[in-house]
């Protein structure tokens, strides 16, 4: 029977078979539309009330913000008074309220502040100007003025008080340099401060002050009447941390409801606000949206049923004629194209069978033609592929990276010259061998290699890691191994292609610039370091030559004091070496002329040069270029250089300065006599030197070795039989250029 009533509903018209589910779609689509156009819509205006109200409890926040900065602002200036801070230090109660007390009444009538209070350390109430008979007790549970005790910064924060919650700024009262207290100013967090947010922005505004866990009451309200339960009956399985949002709630259908914290300066939670937004407007309007649609998707779907009656109607027609020639070319009974018809769906219908009776003429001429000259096709596209293997392979050979293939056992079978080149294997040692790549390159012994190939049969991705190989002399070189594995129809491996990238002089450049990092950090320790040394230095050592010269010389403590005064001098020598070798400096580039800058430096030498009875002698080259430099520091470097020299001298010995020109580079020689220097003194000649006769000269003869070197050249320090030997080295472009 089922069968049967199948069978009849398989038999309907065409014309039915159109009708029944394009009406039952047209209803269904129209029906489903204006449901999700009403639900969409309203979640729409949703997301804008939540918008608004949270953008309106945001703005409550920003004028509490700014009424705190207000208020942080009169008590900084207050606070700066020259008269309140002596009064204050002297603890002048009578003068100081006296003083301030016009000053409070001119602020409370202009702006409506109502505190106006001093605090001395470490936190005891002083004096109260809007309440002067309470004053004395310890407020150790206002944080903030705490934390204004110890940091010595303003603080602007809503918090409990005295006399009641209110937003107060306070500031720090220095006098002569020390803290003398701390001065606060307070706006009222009350209903007029609300009712004047009402009046600006519009919603009703409720605040709640915290007393305990989940414990609020209300604390001021712009509503006429506020329902016992409020707030908590909205924070029902939620936190108070964060604000809560209620479109039409049971209690409030025709309001948005947020519930949100006000927070203290140190993020506590202090009051609850509740904002209620009346909604009445957005009721109304989607009401009459909601209307509107409705009659527009009735409308919609009457007029669809018509038109899709006509156009089955009409499509249906032409029908039986097309599906009659289709079966005919499809049993190859017809070779005539069909009549054309106008260019609708049924007429392009018609040209696609004619189309495809073409098509099929065409394709049955091509079949005999393709299997005249498939041979000869054959031939020319193994002639290709003979081409572009040679191709690929001297691409292979000429590459900068180190190719290769392992078959699926280990076996390998193919590596490029570079590979060689690289690594000093020839194909000999490599192709053929199974255990060569696992040994080799990966590494490892047979277990680790056969987990690798195990892995390799799992994962289809192939790998890229960072490996570390020895060529055949042993030198260790780094190469980032990228293989892919290549698989059978059936998944099996088949064998690994890949390359390797030498990436050893990256690694060497990668731990030299974490080299020089790390020395400009210590640089920075050691800056640190020292300034924080100077000043108990420079204490220790006034304090020291002070009881020097109270004790008589033959006093056995003025000899120990002036002990401490000569060690001390000599500790802020070696910081003042310190502080010159490594404080940072960045280069003003010019043209400078070396012989120049040479000759100055000698004649700033002139007297010290005659008191030894030095003899110099010069040789500057006259091809000698300028070079791209900063003036200033390399008269700085070359000036300690001399100095330096010439004080290390025995009298009567001879300083030999030169200069020459080479490439694109500037040579200068200093050569003299040098005593007492060992062979580790050389290694050490530029490192602070804390003995000898130069030392409380020459405090920047390290700074001129980092100069050098930041200029591009070097200095290297020889000796040749008795003499000691500069030479500097420097381009005619500075890197720094």
């Amino acid at each position: 029977m089922l069968s049967d009533v199948l069978y009849r509903i398989q038999g309907i018209s065409l014309k039915w078979k159109l009708l029944i589910p394009f009406l039952l779609f047209s209803f269904l689509g129209t029906t489903i539309l204006v449901y999700m156009g009403l639900n969409s819509q309203q979640d729409l205006i949703k997301r804008e009330e939540q918008k608004e109200i949270r953008d309106f409890y945001h703005l409550f926040l920003t004028r509490i913000g700014h009424k705190g900065g207000q208020a942080l602002s009169m008590a900084t200036i207050v606070a700066a008074d020259p008269r309140a801070q002596e009064l204050l230090a002297g603890r002048d109660w009578d003068s100081l309220m006296e003083y301030t007390l016009p000053l409070y009444k001119q602020l409370k009538r202009d702006f409506g502040i109502r505190q106006f209070h001093f605090h001395v350390p470490p936190s005891k109430s002083f004096l109260r100007v809007h309440a002067p008979e309470v004053f004395g007790e310890m407020i150790s549970y206002r944080k903030a003025i705490m934390d204004v005790m110890k940091s010595g910064r303003g603080v602007a924060s809503l918090e409990w008080g005295l006399t009641g919650l209110g937003i107060r700024g306070i500031a720090p009262v220095y006098y002569k340099g020390a803290l003398a207290g701390s001065f606060e100013i307070g706006y009222p967090f009350e209903k007029p401060f609300l009712e004047d947010l009402k009046k600006s922005w519009g919603p009703d505004i409720t605040v709640y002050e915290k007393r305990g866990e989940n414990v609020y009451t209300l604390l001021a309200t712009t509503l006429n009447e506020v329902k016992a339960s409020c707030p908590t009956r909205h924070l029902i399985d939620r936190s108070a941390d964060h604000p809560v949002i209620q479109i039409s709630p049971e209690d409030h259908p025709g309001s948005s409801i947020l519930v949100g914290p006000i927070r203290d300066y140190f993020g506590e939670v202090v009051a609850l606000v509740e904002v209620d937004a009346n909604r009445s407007e957005i009721v109304k309007r989607l009401s009459k949206t909601r209307n509107l649609m409705v009659f527009v998707g009735i409308a919609g779907i009457l007029v669809s049923f018509a038109l899709i009656w006509v156009v089955a109607v009409l499509f249906t027609r032409p029908i039986e004629e097309i599906v009659t020639k289709a079966k005919e070319i499809a049993e190859g009974k017809r070779e005539t194209r069909l009549a054309l018809r106008p260019d609708d769906e049924i007429g392009r219908l018609t040209q696609s069978l004619n189309i495809m009776l073409d098509s099929l003429k065409e394709r049955r001429r091509q079949i005999q033609d393709y299997a005249k000259t498939l041979e000869k096709k054959v031939q020319e596209r193994t002639a290709d592929l003979v081409s572009s293997e040679e191709k690929y392979r001297t691409l292979v050979d000429n590459l900068p990276l180190c190719v290769y293939r392992i078959l699926y056992d280990g076996t390998t079978e193919f590596i490029n010259p570079h590979f060689t080149e690289k690594l000093g294997y020839t194909t000999d040692d490599v192709v053929g061998k199974k255990r060569f790549w696992e040994e080799k390159v990966w590494g490892c012994d047979r277990a680790p290699g056969e987990k690798i190939w195990s892995d390799l049969r799992k994962d289809e991705g192939g790998f890229r890691v960072e490996r570390v190989v020895r060529d055949k002399q042993g030198h260790r070189l780094v190469f980032i191994d990228h293989s892919i594995p290549f698989r059978d129809e059936d998944g099996n491996l088949k064998w690994l292609d890949g390359f390797m990238m030498d990436i050893t002089e990256l690694k060497k450049l990668e731990e030299k610039a974490l080299r020089t990092e790390e020395i400009k950090v210590l640089g920075e320790i050691s800056a640190r370091f020292a300034h924080e040394m100077r000043n108990p230095l420079a204490t220790a050592g006034g304090f020291a030559r002070r009881l020097r010269d109270a004790l008589p010389e033959d006093d056995k403590y003025g000899r120990f004091a002036g002990i401490i005064v000569e060690e001390v001098a000599r500790l802020e020598h070696i910081l003042k070496i310190i502080l010159s070798s490594i404080e940072p400096f960045t280069l003003s580039v010019s043209e400078v002329d070396l012989n120049q800058l040479l000759i100055l430096s000698l004649q700033g030498l002139k007297y010290q040069i005659e008191t030894k009875k030095i003899h110099v002698e010069e040789s500057f080259s006259s091809s000698v270029t300028s070079v791209q430099g900063d003036n200033s520091l390399l008269n700085k470097a070359f000036g300690s250089l001399l100095k330096h020299t010439v004080l290390s001298m025995p009298e009567g010995e001879k300083l030999f300065v030169s200069t020459m020109m080479e490439d694109e580079n500037v040579f200068i020689t200093i050569r003299y006599r040098a005593q007492g220097l060992a062979e580790e003194d050389l290694d050490q000649f530029f490192f602070p030197r804390f003995t000898g006769k130069a030392e409380s000269v020459v405090h920047d003869l390290p700074l001129s070795k980092i100069i050098i070197h930041r200029h591009g050249g070097k200095i290297d320090v020889s000796r040749e039989g008795e003499d000691l030997v500069l030479r500097i080295e420097l381009p005619v472009v500075s890197p720094g250029g």
